[in-house]
């Protein structure tokens, strides 16, 4: 994508960064785009030990625990049970799952254990290490290496929190394309950002655009600019949904970027607001919520579910 021309349709500077919303590339990043070199050297050096730190050290007591807990997982389930009911029942399926750049997520596992062939293609030498250790197998390569694998027939692929971070999304989505079977199904999840409820925060604080992560996040998507990546690159948006509108938290003074205290009360909060739907036997109206959020482009996450036309 460094290579592509870059029109800026409109222009954020702050703390010598600058963000554009690109007419070429349809969603907005970081202008100049980095170095594939600079980025490797990051991730390589300093992503999972600074940014993403997770202990890696495995007891077989951890392990039989965390198999119990994935076998169970009622959210890989959700997951599982969405991509079946989206693959084509007219066209010849496989069982074959691929999970880019999932870290020390088990989603793949949870797939294996139903069956499927579950690969994983993770570059930190730590986490494709504990993937291992589950059985799954593991590419130790980045993202934007899959046309090395020489793939084919995969039914569904996994796109979590990834194509936030590499130069060139474009590309990485006409590759999966070519590895995936005619009405596979990829689902892709990005943060939500520069949104309506994001901005309004902004300008109602006099704010910095505090999601503009630096140096990992070079992309920054909304629903409509990946539902249009999406048709580009030769897929269908089917399903689309969120989570937990982060951005009213800012928007009534909760300003968790600023104030460790406040940052503390989030993920509590959350879960007591969730918990109480599930307890009160109302979890199908609260996944209703989130869907009606996601088609006014709110709430703090992108979860979008598209089909190989």
């Amino acid at each position: 994508m460094s290579e592509v021309r870059h029109e800026p349709i409109r222009v954020w500077e702050e703390d010598g960064v600058r963000v554009i919303e690109c007419a070429d590339c349809g969603f907005i990043h970081v202008d100049p785009i980095p170095t594939k070199d600079k980025l490797l050297t990051f991730y390589e050096q300093r992503y999972y030990k600074d940014v993403k730190p997770f202990n890696y050290e495995i007891t077989p007591e951890y392990k039989e625990n965390v198999l119990q807990q994935v076998s169970t997982n009622l959210f890989y389930q959700g997951i599982y049970n969405h991509v079946n009911k989206l693959l084509p029942l007219d066209r010849p399926r496989t069982q074959r799952m691929l999970d880019i750049g999932c870290g020390n997520d088990l989603l793949a596992k949870y797939f294996s254990i139903q069956g499927w062939n579950a690969e994983a293609l993770e570059p930190s030498k730590d986490a494709a290490k504990y993937l291992r250790e589950f059985g799954l197998v593991v590419h130790e390569i980045f993202a934007e290496e899959i046309n090395e694998l020489k793939l084919e027939e995969i039914s569904f692929v996994n796109i979590q929190f990834v194509l936030e971070h590499i130069s060139d999304p474009i590309s990485l989505l006409k590759e999966v394309y070519d590895v995936m079977t005619p009405g596979g199904v990829v689902r892709i999840c990005v943060p939500n950002d520069f949104s309506d409820g994001q901005l309004a925060y902004r300008e109602y604080y006099n704010e910095k655009l505090r999601w503009v992560v630096q140096p990992d996040h070079i992309n920054y998507f909304s629903f409509s600019s990946l539902n249009s990546l999406l048709s580009k690159c030769g897929f269908k948006e089917v399903y689309r949904t969120t989570n937990f509108p982060l951005e009213f938290l800012l928007l009534g003074g909760m300003n968790y970027y600023t104030d460790e205290e406040q940052q503390k009360k989030v993920g509590p909060f959350i879960q007591q607001f969730e918990q109480a739907f599930a307890k009160a036997g109302k979890w199908e109206k609260l996944l209703q919520l989130y869907g009606a959020l996601a088609h006014l482009e709110l709430g703090r996450s992108v979860y979008m579910f598209a089909i190989k036309r």
